[in-house]
C-alpha cells in the first residue's frame, strides 16, 4: 500500500507540474477524483504498465476524462486497465504527435 501511495503521489506531482494540466483550475473535488482514479489505475494495471504512463503530458481535458472513465468503471467487474482502451490511450499519449484530439 505504501508503494501504491508513493506512486500515486509521484504521478500527481508530475501532473501538477505539467504544462497543460491546468492544475490550479481543478476543483478540490476534481483533484480528489483524480487521486482516486490514479489509485484505481495503479491497483489494476500493474507496475510495468504504470511505468510507461506519461502523467506530465496530461491536459485538463485528459484529467477530467480519466476521472469520468474510471468512476464509471467502478462497480463493474473489469478494472480500469483491462477494460478500457480509452484509459490506456490517454495515459500512453506521450508526445504531441500522439494526441487524440
Amino acid at each position: 500500500m505504501l508503494h501504491r501511495d508513493k506512486a500515486v503521489e509521484h504521478a500527481l506531482e508530475s501532473i501538477r507540474h505539467g504544462p497543460a494540466a491546468g492544475w490550479e483550475t481543478l476543483t478540490p473535488h476534481e483533484r480528489a477524483g483524480l487521486k482516486s482514479a490514479l489509485t484505481g489505475i495503479w491497483e489494476n494495471c500493474g507496475q510495468e504498465h504504470w511505468q510507461r504512463y506519461c502523467f506530465s503530458t496530461l491536459t485538463k481535458a485528459d484529467i477530467l476524462e480519466l476521472i469520468r472513465l474510471v468512476s464509471t468503471m467502478k462497480g463493474k467487474h473489469a478494472g480500469p486497465c483491462g477494460s478500457s482502451e480509452a484509459v490506456e490511450a490517454i495515459l500512453l499519449s506521450c508526445s504531441g504527435n500522439n494526441r487524440r484530439h
